[in-house]
């Protein structure tokens, strides 16, 4: 793995790359949002689904008892989840993705969720070098409404996010189905492919893929569960690697 501080000086591999793919959340978009509490706008949400079935948990519940079988489990944590409440898994989800993407969309437009600093720039500059693709696993109509509201979609060749249905869950990453999905639409053979990803599970994603990776975050803890080609600790250092 280079450091945070290899250079395209130092490793010409860099010129191979025909194709740069980005994560979304946390890599170009500011998902946590500007409130004190990360991801407050999200947690909203949930209680708002919550509340149409007349369920109130605390956030640390809504942790421990939601978030953490969705993401270790997928589609099975969030049966689990609707057991326990005894309510009906299908109607459920659909209310949870409807409060989320609106959420999502509202705290976009207030101005709560932004591009995260210096993205639009690294953007512009790897657009006249690359071509871009986004692979994220926020559901699909989020990356879009992404794409168009900051005006990013002339930049990028394709976009794609996650399916709103149970089945979606289990195509996020590290499965690397949507990397694959981008390798044949856009006809790059792997090794001509990199994905930058502030997440272990998008390097990992793109291990499983065949393709390098850049991780982007300030924490180096994370490279304890991953082995990127490359590190980084914000996104404007990506243009000294490509």
């Amino acid at each position: 793995m280079r450091g945070d501080v290899a250079g395209v000086g130092e490793d010409m591999k860099a010129e191979r790359y025909r194709l740069v793919i980005f994560d979304m959340d946390d890599t170009i978009l500011n998902s946590r949002g500007r409130s004190e509490v990360a991801y407050e706008w999200a947690y909203r949400a949930f209680e708002k689904t919550l509340s149409r079935y007349a369920i109130h948990l605390s956030r640390s519940e809504i942790d421990r008892l939601f978030l953490a079988p969705l993401h270790a489990e997928n589609e099975e944590g969030v049966k689990k989840f609707c057991k326990r409440f005894n309510i009906d898994v299908h109607d459920f989800w659909l209310n949870r993705e409807r409060d989320v993407i609106a959420a999502k969309k509202l705290a976009m437009m207030s101005g709560n969720i932004m591009l995260c600093d210096g993205a639009a720039d690294v953007i512009r500059y790897l657009s006249g070098k690359f071509l871009l693709a986004v692979v994220s696993d926020a559901q699909q109509e989020c990356v879009d409404f992404a794409v168009e509201y900051f005006r990013l979609s002339k930049y990028f060749s394709v976009w794609h996010g996650r399916s709103s249905d149970l089945r979606g869950l289990s195509l996020r990453k590290p499965n690397p189905f949507l990397i694959d999905l981008v390798l044949k639409e856009l006809n790059v053979r792997r090794e001509e492919a990199i994905l930058v990803d502030d997440s272990p599970l998008g390097v990992l994603a793109a291990n499983n893929a065949g393709i390098d990776a850049i991780l982007v975050s300030g924490n180096p803890e994370k490279l304890r569960r991953c082995r990127p080609t490359y590190w980084v600790k914000n996104i404007r250092e990506v243009k000294r690697i490509l």
